[in-house]
């Protein structure tokens, strides 16, 4: 799934406030009064550069795809389909991982905290794996397409939970209230579904 580039600020500005609101990190305002600024960039940084990975694949995905027409055509699959595979065979050899999985989260978390270990005015008070973990839920927490599913349960949870924003407890609350809404959003795609053919 391709996000935009305002999606990934979004997305890096979330994962801040989780970090921050973790109590795994201190910032220190004093010696760097533009500190959170500094480590949301880094952190759009490096989903930014991953997304450009992706990028690089798919064109070249394309090109191998187009310079082998002939077989793409015998082949009886649609050009988009033969482009996914291609594309999915090439991540595999370079190491590149795709998709939405947590896997994928894991490996941006690891380079988030690379990028943010250089920031001066940060104080760590965790050992790496936790802080890197706490990174990566962030990531696979709000790592969706539809931005408007993630603004809403937003809005619910800070009405209904009574928590701090993007604290443990608020985190939870969210995942919870999330699957909720999901699920709805399926039972009403399903009954949409069904019910022009029982109409029929």
């Amino acid at each position: 799934m391709k996000l935009s580039s305002e999606q990934l600020e979004r997305l890096a500005e979330r994962v801040f406030k989780v970090l921050k609101c973790s109590g795994h990190i201190e910032l220190d305002y004093d010696t760097e009064e533009r500190i959170e600024e500094k480590v949301i960039e880094q952190i759009t940084n490096v989903l930014e550069d991953d997304s450009r990975t992706e990028d690089r694949l798919s064109r070249e995905a394309e090109r191998l795809v187009q310079q082998q027409s002939q077989i793409a055509k015998s082949s009886g699959k649609s050009y988009e389909n033969l482009v996914d595979e291609v594309k999915i065979r090439l991540a595999k050899s370079k190491r590149v991982i795709l998709g939405d999985d947590p896997e994928r989260a894991d490996s941006l978390a690891e380079k988030v905290l690379k990028a943010i270990w250089k920031i001066d005015s940060i104080d760590f008070y965790s050992e790496d794996m936790k802080v890197q973990n706490c990174i990566a839920r962030a990531i696979h927490r709000f790592r969706i397409e539809d931005d408007r599913i993630i603004e809403a349960v937003e809005k619910i949870v800070n009405k209904k939970s009574g928590e701090e924003p993007y604290s443990h407890a608020w985190c939870i609350a969210y995942d919870k209230c999330y699957n909720e809404v999901r699920q709805r959003i399926a039972a009403n795609q399903k009954s949409s579904d069904e019910s022009p053919s029982m109409g029929g």
